[in-house]
């Protein structure tokens, strides 16, 4: 079975994949400025919260723990260097918990919403700004979204490779030289090779596309968003 790779779109049925992707890219910005502002005890709150939302969406954690050595890394450095600053717990968990809820959201919104869908719910939106052409700034939205994917895929080919063929550990200065040259030219071909499938299905990037509706459940998790954040200002 393929391995599950973090911020990819997985294809289910679950309450956020049937929200239209702007509701949930507004709430996203919602919640971050929510954490921005309230205090320690509401920044802890909608942490766990989210941590919740991330059991129901059942978002497989486990399966990303290769991936996440890097976020839990920036999470200890944030910590420490928070501690370090201002010599206080409160405001280095603060920061801690501010940083875990955004790698949480994105996450969240990276799992349950496909880059065409967001292009399409965008583009009509974009539309409506003077000398801006929707499709095509939507398009390109699209592409680089689906190209941040595959550097963890490159990053797991070129690791998985050399485990392979039990390469021995040298100076780290090489590895991580050798390290980040193969996975750059892996993604130069991953790239190569998304180019050319874009040629050959004749992709326009100003083609008009199909806008998505908006349903019940945007209003739902409009209200959902609502709640966390008036919960999170009153603590």
């Amino acid at each position: 079975m393929a391995e599950t790779l973090i911020f990819h779109y997985r294809q289910k049925n679950t309450f956020l994949h049937r929200c239209n992707p702007i509701t949930k890219v507004f709430s996203v910005i919602i919640l971050c400025l929510v954490l921005i502002r309230v205090s320690f005890l509401g920044v802890v709150s909608l942490s766990l919260l989210l941590f919740l939302g991330a059991m129901l969406q059942k978002l497989p954690l486990r399966q990303y723990k290769r991936e996440l050595r890097f976020f839990i890394f920036m999470l200890c450095l944030i910590f420490i260097t928070e501690y370090l600053a201002k010599a206080s717990l409160q405001e280095a968990f603060s920061a801690f918990f501010r940083f875990f809820s955004i790698i949480l959201l994105g996450l969240l919104i990276s799992d349950s919403t496909e880059p065409d869908e967001l292009a399409r719910s965008l583009s009509n939106i974009l539309d409506k700004i003077p000398f801006v052409d929707g499709a095509v700034v939507a398009s390109s939205i699209e592409l680089t979204l689906s190209l941040l994917p595959m550097i963890f895929d490159a990053s797991l080919q070129v690791h998985t490779a050399r485990q392979s063929r039990l390469e021995k550990k040298r100076n780290p200065f090489v590895v991580i030289t050798s390290l980040s040259s193969s996975i750059f030219d892996l993604l130069l071909d991953k790239a190569q090779n998304l180019s050319d499938a874009l040629e050959a299905r004749l992709f326009d990037p100003s083609r008009k596309r199909k806008r998505l509706h908006y349903g019940a459940v945007d209003v739902y998790l409009l209200l959902v968003v609502l709640l966390l954040s008036i919960l999170a200002f009153m603590l």
